[in-house]
């Protein structure tokens, strides 16, 4: 990983970011430093509070990281997340931490990301949300789950507060063939897997950023309908009961408000699985405000729904009513 980050076109060249980037984005309602892992950068903690420091008040800043990061990174994050922080800048500030199945970690490694979990939630009880890679029916979720939820319960949340856990199918990556990916034909077996995993963890609930794929739902037991409203997606609507999925006009599909991602060079995408998709760059743009987002956008989704899904998805019930099938299906050709 250090590898990657002394890479040419790996990580963001610092005067690049002072100079083209950070004087575009300073009226942006969401910024998010994502990577790779951004705290290997070694100029993450100037980036990170020059963006703070240019924010607009009631935006939204935040850190996705695997939480290996070092001690005055930590340092960082938790005089952020504290109240002397962003929240005096009327900034909401948090951190999306990947917590890894252990055949993808260390037992050193994992224990500093739960060290690094427990530091910040500690600090501020909403600063940070763990998220979780969806990449097979035969990842140890259940486990995962459990660790959270400990996390959550030792630190004493309260009885009746929920707690959101985020939530990727690992989908394929236009370009990667080798990509691993969960299979569509298994979605059904993890949406069981969820589903039961909600039964065991009262209080854990799951979200989707982007797309929620119905079929997760296709094995569900009426007796269990409620258990969908604990389902979030496009960021902050909960699933409706499978009840009104008919009678409503439902759409679970690619969102229509995704934030811009903005590579090292500056190229703009609106969507990893198709980061080869450039749809410009931020040098077109004198900024990169809401206008210059819809521009883009309002591109990637006529390119998104012109494509053509892979099976099941282009035979499966539900696509083009209430699920467009968007990154999870595409054809590689």
């Amino acid at each position: 990983m250090e590898e990657n980050v002394k890479t040419p076109d790996k990580s963001m060249d610092y005067d690049f970011f002072q100079k083209e980037l950070l004087p575009r984005i300073k009226t942006a309602s969401l910024i998010n430093f994502m990577g790779g892992e951004p705290t290997l950068h070694p100029r993450f903690n100037d980036m990170l509070s020059q963006a703070l420091g240019n924010m607009q008040p009631f935006t939204f800043l935040g850190v996705f990281t695997n939480g290996l990061m070092s001690d005055k990174v930590l340092d960082l994050l938790l005089n952020l997340v504290g109240r002397g922080g962003s929240i005096e800048r009327q900034i909401q500030f948090s951190v999306l931490l990947n917590w890894q199945t252990m055949e993808n970690t260390s037992e050193k490694n994992h224990a500093r990301c739960r060290e690094v979990a427990e530091a910040i939630l500690e600090k501020n009880g909403y600063g940070l949300m763990f998220s979780l890679n969806l990449y097979s029916i035969q990842q140890d979720l259940a486990t995962q789950c459990w660790e959270i939820d400990e996390i959550y319960q030792n630190l004493g949340l309260p009885p009746g507060q929920t707690y959101k856990i985020r939530v990727s199918p690992a989908f394929p990556i236009v370009g990667e063939e080798n990509h691993i990916t969960l299979p569509i034909k298994d979605y059904p077996k993890m949406g069981r897997m969820m589903i039961n995993l909600l039964k065991d963890f009262p209080q854990m609930c799951f979200r989707f950023d982007c797309s929620f794929p119905p079929c997760l739902m296709d094995d569900i037991k009426e007796e269990e309908y409620h258990l969908v409203e604990r389902f979030i997606y496009h960021g902050s609507q909960s699933v409706p009961n499978i009840t009104e999925w008919k009678e409503k006009d439902v759409y679970f599909g690619c969102a229509d408000d995704s934030p811009m991602d903005i590579d090292p060079k500056g190229d703009c995408f609106n969507c990893f699985p198709f980061h080869n998709k450039k749809l410009g760059n931020i040098q077109d743009f004198k900024q990169v405000n809401e206008l210059a987002i819809k521009k883009m956008h309002t591109e990637f989704l006529s390119h998104a729904f012109k494509a053509q899904p892979n099976e099941p998805c282009k035979s499966c019930p539900h696509y083009m009513v209430t699920c467009s099938s968007g990154c999870f299906a595409y054809n590689f050709s």
